[in-house]
């Protein structure tokens, strides 16, 4: 499954955008195998690559910025599994540049639903190979890849587990990428907590409202039609 979401108006994407440009200090070397070259940086907590969802270490702490994406987080869910309790994120990525990323399957901290926010200059090819059709891993199906258009500023919501890759994204494009912990690696991540323990505040949001189109609820209730360049279901 592959939800448009929303797609965030265009004085919000230029808040974002300049928010981040403002840390681009934070940017680091991906080391992952399918993103070589991508600078990225972990917000509140990093999965250590290749522990199978086992490690953690602390990351970026922005709490503005994170309540955003919480926010960001919830309302997506809310709208993609709407009979489920709407739940928060634990980590999230924001990656930078014009760096591809070879197709791939999250690691296994990464439980399924997963939300990412497009903040690119142009639209942006977004390869997808829906093999489970929801948001976990019951009926995996033979499928074939689609390469959708991803407009600037859309929010998606998408199977971490299903295959999918970034082609040739625009040199100035941010992404901002979140996930809960898998139910089968969240043990690990609680005793990890429990070792890091992190002080909370009620930080006032980033944005005084979030203010995104909303229009994945309406697609899918069939009364908004995309046409044929988004190419989302």
């Amino acid at each position: 499954m592959l939800k448009l979401i929303s797609i965030l108006p265009p004085a919000k994407q230029h808040k974002l955008r300049k928010h981040l440009n403002q840390h681009r200090s934070l940017l680091t070397l991906d080391t992952s195998s399918y993103g070589i070259g991508r600078q990225r940086y972990w917000l509140e907590h990093e999965p250590v690559l290749g522990s199978c969802g086992r490690s953690y270490q602390l990351a970026v702490r922005q709490p503005q910025f994170w309540h955003f994406c919480q926010t960001i987080y919830q309302r997506a869910y809310r709208i993609g599994l709407p009979d489920q309790e709407a739940l928060q994120p634990d980590v999230g990525l924001v990656a930078y540049g014009g760096i591809g990323i070879r197709e791939h399957r999250d690691d296994p901290y990464a439980a399924c639903p997963a939300v990412s926010i497009n903040l690119s200059t142009s639209p942006t090819q977004w390869g997808y190979t829906a093999n489970y059709a929801g948001y976990d891993k019951r009926y995996p199906r033979r499928a074939q890849e689609q390469v959708h258009r991803l407009p600037p500023g859309a929010i998606v919501m998408f199977n971490s587990q299903n295959p999918h890759r970034v082609i040739n994204p625009d040199r100035e494009r941010w992404s901002i990428n979140l996930w809960r912990i898998s139910s089968s690696s969240r043990p690990y991540f609680q005793s990890y907590l429990e070792a890091h323990p992190l002080t909370h505040n009620n930080t006032v949001s980033f944005f005084s409202q979030v203010g995104e189109k909303v229009y994945g609820q309406n697609r899918a209730e069939g009364r908004a039609n995309w046409g044929p360049t988004v190419g989302l279901p």
